[in-house]
């Protein structure tokens, strides 16, 4: 299993370059050049969340501790930074994987996620390096290595907001108080990094620059569940629905806790975490359908297999997945729209997942128990 998986690895590296020259050479991979800028920006002591035409054709939406931490790959000349970010967000899936699941069912994951992890490079974007942060934190937790777990939280969180809902995975814990206090530490600290080459007022007003930025797009809803709400006619804010999907997992934690020693509990809570970080992403987009595909993937690997939870997996995957690439023919990607592409799908998974979890007894769900007699080994 170790050979395939490492095999695995090769393929996503070897698929990183082929990208980058795709992308690097033959085209203008944007949204790198829009993290390139920030760091280049960032040490020049200018506004990050300026709209620059002669860099980039969008605006830097990330923290400044991103714009930083982005260094590795900005000083390298522009195709080489591009290689290494493909292949460290590559990279960092397929490990996440293989730390999470440690059998044969991480060969499985790294093979189902690979699809939307490369469609993550070919628009240069960081959602894989996200996924990986929110895996990572979940296996640290397991294993009690509170700090790591913190620093892969507060990563996260620096590249984009919804990670921090990883800080879940530490609250079954005993100790707690303790791994939420080094969580903070480990955000603070990240927060304030770049007062390495800013000054503390220079970085204040960074964050107020960002915040108005934020402010601007608070009434954005993506390809999220509010776009379907606002869609039926509803127009509130992203931010009741969010906080109401929040207080859900909350809730469900809550009521699993006395289940939490079971591994496919928290497994099915990962799951729910990372479909929860896009769903109710006010600025989704299917670009982001790699962090809630490795959310379904290991909802898929958590449990024996039944029927039904084949079914919806390989619907949601081939709706969501298949159908971003040239294996669907132009004439259906027509008929279908893109809510049922994109949120339609993924809104049916995450629910799917939140039944499942919440309709439990001793610890076997009940929805698993339908259809038990065909459930298999994967």
């Amino acid at each position: 299993m170790q050979r395939k998986s490492i095999a695995v690895l090769f393929v996503f590296v070897l698929a990183a370059a082929i990208v980058t020259i795709q992308r690097g050479v033959y085209g203008f991979p944007n949204d790198y050049a829009v993290f390139r800028a920030s760091f280049w920006n960032l040490t020049a002591h200018r506004d990050l969340y300026v709209l620059r035409l002669d860099q980039a054709r969008d605006y830097f939406k990330y923290s400044p501790t991103f714009a930083l931490l982005f260094a590795p790959f900005a000083l390298p000349p522009f195709v080489v930074g591009l290689l290494l970010w493909n292949v460290v967000n590559a990279a960092a899936i397929w490990l996440a994987l293989l730390l999470l699941l440690r059998d044969e069912r991480a060969l499985a994951a790294q093979l189902l996620v690979s699809v939307p992890a490369l469609r993550n490079m070919q628009s240069s974007q960081s959602n894989a390096l996200v996924a990986a942060a929110i895996v990572f934190a979940f296996v640290c937790y397991e294993r009690g290595w509170l700090w790591r777990g913190a620093g892969s939280i507060a990563i996260g969180t620096a590249i984009k907001i919804f990670p921090f809902a990883s800080l879940t995975f530490a609250l079954p814990r005993r100790d707690r108080w303790r791994a939420i206090g080094i969580a903070v530490v480990c955000t603070i600290i990240l927060a304030a990094l770049p007062l390495l080459v800013l000054s503390p007022s220079e970085l204040a007003a960074q964050y107020q620059s960002w915040g108005a930025l934020e402010k601007t797009e608070a009434t954005l809803v993506g390809s999220s569940v509010m776009a379907l709400i606002r869609d039926a006619g509803l127009s509130w804010p992203a931010w009741p629905f969010q906080l109401l999907a929040c207080a859900i997992l909350l809730a469900v934690l809550a009521y699993r806790l006395r289940d939490w020693n079971e591994r496919s509990v928290r497994l099915q809570f990962l799951a729910l975490v990372l479909v929860f970080c896009v769903v109710f992403n006010h600025r989704a987009e299917r670009q982001s359908s790699v962090i809630a595909i490795t959310g379904m993937v290991i909802w898929l690997l958590s449990r024996p297999r039944t029927k039904w939870r084949v079914a919806l997996f390989a619907v949601v995957y081939a709706l969501v997945t298949l159908t971003g690439t040239n294996i669907v023919p132009d004439v259906i990607k027509r008929v279908l729209t893109p809510e049922i592409r994109f949120t339609i799908p993924l809104t049916a998974g995450w629910l799917a997942i939140l039944g499942e979890l919440v309709l439990a007894r001793d610890g076997r769900g009940l929805v698993a128990e339908i259809g038990e007699g065909d459930a298999g080994s994967l």
